[in-house]
């Protein structure tokens, strides 16, 4: 998704549409699939509009571009959460733990292991998609 289609959203859910959040939504479409935290978003986009943006209107922004189903947000560990545009919300993510290396899964990938926690634990469901899978990647670990 672009900026300006994000920006469609932003305005479709009654949010008005000022400098600091085109400026945020730039930052999202400029890093399409890459994994960011809210400073870092506020960093880029005021540095790309040259003017101070709230922290709240980061946070408020992010809230309802998930809302929308265009943003998934994940804590990949250790660190604030990120955020990044994707296509398929319901994802999981492996994160390396030595170099902090992300990469996003297809959720059926991990749906059986999920489903045998669940019975195994006399759960009705278990979600993944909000925390990552955190391991060690094979570039780290035969270095």
């Amino acid at each position: 998704m672009d900026a300006e289609g994000l920006v469609r959203g932003l305005r479709s859910e009654g949010m008005r549409v000022t400098a600091a959040r085109r400026a945020i939504c730039a930052v999202l479409a400029a890093g399409h699939g890459e994994h960011l935290d809210a400073t870092e978003i506020r960093r880029r986009a005021e540095q790309g509009s040259a003017i101070n943006i709230d922290q709240s209107t980061i946070y408020r922004t992010i809230d309802v571009l998930e809302r929308l189903g265009v943003l998934h947000h994940v804590h990949l560990g250790h660190g604030p959460a990120i955020v990044h545009l994707s296509a398929e919300i319901n994802h999981q993510h492996l994160v390396c733990e030595h170099c902090g290396k992300t990469v996003d899964i297809p959720v059926d990938e991990v749906t059986e292991a999920f489903e045998t926690l669940a019975l195994r634990h006399s759960f009705a469901s278990v979600h993944g998609s909000h925390f990552a899978i955190v391991g060690t990647c094979h570039e780290c670990a035969t270095s």
